[in-house]
């Protein structure tokens, strides 16, 4: 009798991609509902009419104005005197005790940081400042 001898045939491990397409489907549906979309928000500036379009231009006197520059390193000065952001808010409350009328004109250097002309401004509205022009130089 002869014995035969049957070799075992192996399958290679496939994966079955019949459904991979609803997969993704789904996938792409879950990820489309659940996500958030982030609305950037800007500055809330109430802005005076431009002289041009029918405003009047309005003189200030030199001693209701405080100047407040912001250069391209990020340094802050207050009637070019060096101060650091977290001064600025005391300055600021010092000026308006000093005179209620104070205009705040806040000069940022073009080349600074986005980020420090908004911090100087955050603090100047955070010390009262109520007429605050903005400049780029």
């Amino acid at each position: 009798m002869n014995i035969v001898k049957l070799k075992k045939v192996r399958q290679k491990a496939r994966i079955p991609t019949s459904s991979m397409a609803d997969v993704a489907f789904l996938l792409l549906i879950f990820f489309l509902v659940t996500t958030k979309f982030d609305v950037k928000q800007g500055l809330g500036l109430v802005l005076p009419p431009h002289a041009e379009a029918g405003g009047k231009k309005v003189k200030i006197k030199k001693k209701n104005l405080t100047k407040i520059k912001v250069n391209k390193r990020g340094e802050i000065a207050v009637d070019e005197r060096l101060v650091s952001p977290k001064e600025l808010k005391t300055v600021v409350q010092n000026k308006i005790r000093e005179n209620p009328k104070m205009v705040f004109v806040l000069e940022a250097d073009r080349r600074c940081k986005y980020y420090m002309m908004v911090k100087a401004l955050d603090q100047l509205l955070g010390a009262g400042a109520q007429t605050v022009s903005l400049s780029t130089r």
